[in-house]
């Protein structure tokens, strides 16, 4: 699944690699909405109801698959993993490029894509990032995660902070994020663009500051074990692995993609 302000033909290379290298296989690069300008502005959840309807509407896919999801994608792909019903296609394993699992900001004192944004810049997007209108109508609104207005995160938070299960506990929501066999998670400091880039890996900034990120462990979420993500890291299901790469070099490095994505895909590890 593709990533923000591209469409799924960003998935193309990647594709052909992997079909290349690993005979019969079957892939379906979902397309969400009309692919770049939806993958900007459509709602969070109808962008996963989308990505849904691509994967249900597939019957190769009846009796499950690997996701394999590059930033954006990644975290859509969860919301399909923890929303889905019994008789929906089931999620084999959980693999995602440096996505934004763990949440994303950017602003304060934390560069944008390798920009540091003016003050009259921050201060907008402070005043509506929780809004309605925001929340509703930016598709990464659903899992912007200001650490300076945590309590407005949880009150009007549309998607990550339900996903987390910080607010209104779902047992389903738990269980669904607990089926996949392994999480296979990518990440790098080099990459430039997901803000902190440890929540590829569930971390994140520490309350009240975007200077200290905090690995996975000493979260909450983590520690309170609120979707299962501490049950599944003490069962060893939880792989993080450093990548060194750029944001924009997971969907083409052919070195990366034959050595180190393969051996995942194939699930002979």
């Amino acid at each position: 699944m593709h990533g923000i302000t591209h469409g799924n033909e960003e998935m193309s290379q990647i594709m052909a690699i992997l079909q290349a290298q690993i005979p019969n296989l079957y892939v379906l690069n979902c397309e969400v909405g009309n692919g770049q300008t939806d993958s900007i502005i459509l709602n969070i959840y109808l962008s996963v109801k989308e990505l849904t309807k691509c994967i249900v509407n597939d019957p190769n896919l009846k009796d499950g698959f690997i996701s394999l999801g590059f930033s954006q994608g990644g975290y859509l792909l969860r919301g399909y993993l923890q929303t889905r019903t019994e008789t929906m296609p089931k999620v084999l394993r959980f693999i995602t490029l440096s996505s934004p699992l763990g949440g994303f900001y950017c602003g304060k004192t934390t560069l944008c894509g390798g920009i540091q944004l003016p003050n009259f810049i921050n201060n907008f997007i402070e005043d509506i990032e929780y809004t309605n209108v925001f929340q509703d109508i930016i598709t990464g609104a659903g899992y912007w995660r200001n650490p300076y207005k945590l309590d407005e995160y949880l009150d009007y938070g549309t998607h990550l902070a339900h996903m987390n299960n910080e607010v209104d506990f779902n047992q389903t929501l738990k269980d669904n994020f607990m089926q996949p066999d392994k999480f296979v998670l990518f990440g790098s400091e080099n990459d430039g663009v997901i803000s902190p880039w440890q929540s590829a890996w569930f971390g994140f900034f520490n309350d009240g500051d975007d200077t200290a990120v905090i690995p996975m462990e000493e979260r909450d979420i983590y520690k309170k074990d609120l979707f299962g993500l501490k049950t599944l890291n003490e069962q060893g299901r939880i792989i993080r692995i450093r990548s060194g790469l750029q944001h924009g070099q997971y969907r083409s490095d052919e070195v990366f993609i034959k050595s180190e994505l393969i051996p995942w895909v194939l699930m002979d590890v």
